[in-house]
């Protein structure tokens, strides 16, 4: 019957999961908001210096990289919380 039984789960524990489902969430935000980013920007660089629209997408890739450097802190920071 040991395998039913379940312990309580303590103060410490469930703060520990609310701040990893805290952080774990805000990986898509990061993955939207990175390439969008890039895009303003590169939008905005082509019509302020009449740059072509290659500007555009080494915007977009630029803030893709940003964003998944980002995540790795993050999954980073998890990691050691969780030890």
């Amino acid at each position: 019957m040991s395998f039913f039984y379940r312990r309580p789960v303590q103060r410490e524990d469930f703060y520990k999961g609310v701040k990893t489902v805290g952080f774990v969430s805000f990986i898509p935000f990061m993955l939207a908001a990175g390439p969008l980013s890039g895009y303003f920007a590169g939008i905005f660089l082509q019509k302020k210096f009449n740059l072509s629209f290659w500007v555009v997408l080494l915007g977009v890739a630029f803030g893709f990289l940003v964003a998944i450097i980002e995540i790795i802190k993050i999954l980073k920071v998890i990691a050691r919380m969780n030890k």
